[in-house]
């Protein structure tokens, strides 16, 4: 049952909670690990000023040069977390993706066949879901996938 496990990461403390957990299994049962980052749209939302028009969605030069400089940090983190894996035996990817996270891991899931989704509950996503946190609420509640949530 679980052949591939993709593990969400996002660089921060609360986030890597979930490997101490997840890698005794995926060595137990011989699994692939998957090591995922989603780095979030570089997008800002204006709002037009015209009573009932809808706000743009506009991309910056600098915040798409935040992301890609975000994206290289989060390739290089987790290649080091893959090594790490690796030296204890365990078989390892990682990929670094963009877009909103939680529908990006849940397609990312489903689409590379996954059997089992590892998230830890609290990340980067701050005080927005206190009881979960606002990706994995959002994985928990859309992904065909199973789900283990880590609350630490």
């Amino acid at each position: 049952m679980l052949e591939k496990i993709l593990v969400c990461l996002d660089g921060s403390t609360p986030a890597e909670r979930i490997l101490p957990v997840i890698t005794p299994e995926a060595a137990a049962r011989h699994s692939k690990l998957v090591l995922l980052t989603v780095i979030d749209n570089p997008e800002s939302i204006i709002p037009l000023n015209i009573p009932g028009a809808p706000a743009v969605t506009v991309s910056t030069s600098g915040a798409v040069k935040r992301t890609f400089t975000e994206e290289k940090s989060a390739e290089g983190y987790l290649e080091n977390e893959a090594k790490n894996l690796t030296a204890k035996g365990l078989d390892v990817d990682y990929v670094v993706l963009s877009g909103p996270p939680g529908e990006t891991i849940v397609s990312y899931a489903q689409e590379n066949e996954c059997t089992l989704i590892a998230i830890a509950t609290h990340g980067h996503g701050g005080f927005r879901r206190f009881a979960l946190g606002s990706t994995a609420d959002y994985v928990v509640h859309h992904s065909a996938v199973p789900v283990l949530t880590v609350r630490r």
